[in-house]
């Protein structure tokens, strides 16, 4: 789904790949002719404050939106080819299976770390009494 409210009246914008001293006032420029622009965020870091080098812009109307993103893709800010395109959330496990680094199988080399896993033979996965 994409970051679009539930009307349809705007569009969240992702931004990526910007230097680091881009400012609002920059998005403000760029996107300047293409509608209403609602809110401006560029994604800093927690705990150091450096940009991490993208942002959102949200855009009013969606044709509008539309517009910005195919003509300001790839377009030069400050010496760097920018990506702009629609935001689009993906749920939790997607993001995890994008990122696994193993393909196929367990995630684990070794036996099960489950004292009473099913995958155990029977005489390991069985319960012990202790006093």
């Amino acid at each position: 789904t994409g970051c679009r409210n539930e009307r349809g009246a705007g569009m969240n914008i992702f931004v990526g790949n910007i230097p680091a001293g881009v400012t609002m006032d920059d998005f403000l420029d760029l996107f300047d002719g293409y509608g209403t622009i609602i809110n401006i965020l560029i994604k800093r870091d927690s705990e150091t404050g450096l940009p991490l080098g993208y942002g959102h812009v949200y855009l009013v109307p969606e044709e509008a939106a539309y517009e910005a993103i195919v003509s300001l893709h790839n377009t030069n800010l400050k010496g760097s080819a920018i990506e702009v395109r629609e935001c689009v959330y993906r749920a939790q496990p997607d993001r995890r299976r994008k990122n696994n680094r193993w393909e196929g199988g367990e995630r684990r080399l070794t036996g099960s770390r489950r004292r009473y896993s099913d995958a155990l033979p029977p005489s390991l996965g069985q319960q012990q009494n202790f006093g």
